[in-house]
């Protein structure tokens, strides 16, 4: 049972962390994503608190837009943060209009204030949607064309969100706050709400790093799982470059005969981080961990799911950046039903993907092994 035995401190809840009652959705790409968030914006009475790493002014993101000016108009409490980092390529205008249109709206950590410190590379990398403090979205797909369906426009990213109900989506609201109040002092912040209570639904937490003393709550609950696996860990990430001891972590469950499999993209919107991930392949190939590769578009998933039971859906890359420098944000489900659901999840994409052999591998040539060498050096600067 996982939690079971799970030590209590600073850096890591207790068991009584999880609580039940939830329903949980799996979302799969812009595709599904999209819908059910414009959908719950439109349907706002209340308020709407909208926090993106990467706002587009595109197709997509002006959709949004007019979603979030619409409900402002309405009078709805309609609140987006957004990182100045991620959003860079936005003009400022397009923030702009959505102001002009009564959305509240903060840039986090401006980019002009931090040329010249540490600051600049710690950015919000959160997404979240909380609407009417009832219904929470979550996981890592932007507000961007990239992420939309290809049969509506866009890129076709391959991307999880999960859609909550239950008592989690108060913390989440509370976690939007929290940072929002730091972020912008002058501005109140609306009463909290009561937590919602249930006594069925599935259990879930859900696990935040924008404060400096739960920066290593993320990576616990991953290693956690990953060490009292007992049938399966599959794992799909974007930017996979774990630490030295999550590589072991991961080693030792194969020797134990635990089903590894690891989905990495086959491209990347990132060339250096994908070849200094790439220089790690052989490692797991020699170990017994299965290695895929997802042929199409950008794989910009962060997901888990272990021994059916344990499961995680979020924006935290199992990487350098997510465990020091990022804001992120994911959800952790224990619950089998849920579990289930993920699997199948999974089964369809190692269908699509490409597995990599250890024989295959060894035949790369010598400039692939050099780039990835290369780039592996300055893994921690990504």
């Amino acid at each position: 049972m996982f939690y079971a035995g799970f030590v209590s401190s600073n850096l890591s809840p207790s068991p009584e962390a999880l609580k039940h009652g939830h329903r949980v959705a799996i979302l799969r790409d812009g595709g599904e994503a999209y819908p059910r968030m414009l959908e719950a914006i439109r349907g706002a009475r209340d308020s709407v608190l909208l926090e993106m790493y990467i706002f587009a002014d595109d197709a997509v993101g002006r959709k949004f837009g007019d979603a979030l000016v619409e409900r402002a108009k309405a009078g709805v409490d309609v609140r987006l943060l957004y990182d100045a980092g991620g959003s860079r390529d936005t003009p400022r205008d397009f923030f702009g209009e959505l102001r002009a249109g009564g959305v509240k709206v903060v840039e986090f950590h401006p980019l002009a204030r931090f040329y010249q410190g540490f600051g600049l590379r710690r950015r919000n990398h959160r997404k979240l949607l909380v609407v009417d403090g009832r219904v929470a979205q979550l996981g890592g797909i932007n507000i961007a064309r990239d992420y939309e369906s290809v049969e509506e426009g866009g890129l076709g990213w391959r991307d999880t969100n999960v859609e909550i109900e239950g008592p989690a989506v108060r913390e989440l609201a509370d976690m939007f706050l929290d940072l929002w109040a730091r972020e912008r002092k002058a501005d109140p912040v609306p009463a909290r709400r009561p937590p919602v209570t249930a006594s069925a639904g599935a259990r879930a937490l859900v696990l935040s790093s924008h404060r400096y003393r739960d920066r290593w709550e993320i990576a616990q609950h991953y290693r956690h799982a990953v060490v009292n696996a007992r049938a399966r860990i599959w794992i799909a990430n974007a930017y996979f470059l774990p630490s030295a001891s999550f590589r072991r972590a991961l080693r030792k469950a194969d020797r134990r005969g635990v089903d590894v499999r690891l989905i990495v993209p086959g491209r990347s919107d990132f060339a250096p981080v994908l070849y200094a991930s790439q220089r790690l392949f052989g490692g797991y190939l020699r170990s017994g961990i299965r290695v895929y590769e997802w042929p199409g578009q950008m794989m910009h998933a962060k997901t888990a799911v272990v021994d059916g039971e344990w499961s995680t859906v979020g924006s935290y890359n199992i990487d350098h950046l997510s465990l020091l420098h990022n804001y992120e944000l994911t959800a952790v489900v224990v619950d089998r039903d849920f579990g289930r659901r993920m699997e199948e999840m999974y089964e369809r994409d190692f269908a699509e993907c490409r597995e990599i052999t250890l024989e295959e591998w060894r035949k790369r040539g010598w400039k692939r092994r050099m780039c990835e060498w290369f780039f592996y050096q300055f893994r921690t600067l990504f």
